[in-house]
């Protein structure tokens, strides 16, 4: 597009950015303001910004989570610049920035009805990692059920995850909302930490366990994670909502996955109507390869 200039963000570019932001999803608003200031400090990853006559008119962010593992998001165009190949443009600077930082994995989450950002992933290769359903309810005042895990757990309870149907089923990730991490004993270790894990204890073993990080986008408390048999499994769900009262948030999330455990969340009192579909794609192995020209 003529005159289309694509650079790092600069902390002055704020305001027109926040302010084409709000309309996003203006029943929802956006997250982009919550993010901001530690996206532009972020000495990691990349935060771009698509400039059209010397005004910012679109963004997208690049992340890496752990060294090769890298993750997109937030890309925005202003709503009076779109259907101009904008976003487009963001795209192909985002994986020209991505084959310069040779990762492992890339990977991205969107709504199962975006079909231009889905259409975007499939022709450049990304392939689809998980499908999963994520929930929000109203936090709730009632008794949490269960333990809080501890450091003598971290094995077995290593050990329990990396076993679980639910990791199968999102390719070894575990949701924060619409981030997607990969699981793996340092993050699980820092999750005890920070008393995001709940276990049901269960003759010498886990008859469930979950995990319940921060969701950084909207700051509330999410599910991220939860496996056992089905009656810990809907106690796990509702924990949720109990913890997210007890840290005064109004709402809580949960993201699993759409085969065997919606049903589950569903019994516990999350509504189906107060629910989207979410596809996580990735990037690796011999896709990455053929982007990074190898």
């Amino acid at each position: 597009m003529k005159g289309l200039k694509l650079r790092d963000a600069d902390p002055a570019d704020r305001k027109a950015i926040l302010g084409f932001c709000r309309s996003t999803w203006p029943e929802y608003g956006d997250y982009i303001p919550r993010v901001w200031r530690k996206w532009i400090a972020d000495k990691g990853g990349r935060l771009i910004v698509a400039e059209l006559d010397g005004r910012p008119v679109g963004m997208g962010k690049i992340s890496e989570f752990s060294p090769g593992e890298v993750w997109l998001e937030g890309l925005r165009v202003d709503r009076r610049y779109r259907r101009q190949g904008i976003a487009r443009a963001i795209n192909l600077e985002v994986l020209r920035t991505v084959r310069r930082m040779k990762p492992r994995a890339v990977r991205f989450c969107t709504g199962m009805t975006n079909s231009a950002t889905r259409r975007m992933a499939e022709r450049h290769g990304f392939r689809v990692a998980a499908r999963l359903r994520y929930y929000w309810q109203k936090s709730r005042k009632a008794r949490v059920r269960g333990t809080f895990a501890d450091r003598r757990d971290l094995d077995r309870l290593c050990d329990f995850i990396l076993n679980s149907k639910f990791l199968r089923l999102t390719s070894g990730l575990i949701a924060e909302g619409w981030i997607f991490r990969e699981f793996s004993r340092a993050l699980l270790k820092r999750y005890i930490y920070e008393k995001r894990v709940m276990v049901i204890p269960k003759s010498g073993t886990f008859g469930g366990a979950a995990i319940y990080p921060s969701e950084e986008n909207d700051r509330a408390l999410t599910l991220g994670f939860v496996e056992g048999d089905e009656p810990s499994i809907r106690v796990l769900a509702k924990n949720c909502m109990y913890l997210a009262r007890s840290q005064d948030q109004p709402y809580c999330s949960i993201a699993v996955p759409t085969r065997g455990y919606a049903r589950n969340v569903e019994h516990a009192g999350y509504m189906r109507k107060d629910s989207v579909g979410q596809v996580v794609y990735e990037l690796a192995g011999a896709d990455l390869k053929r982007l990074s020209g190898a």
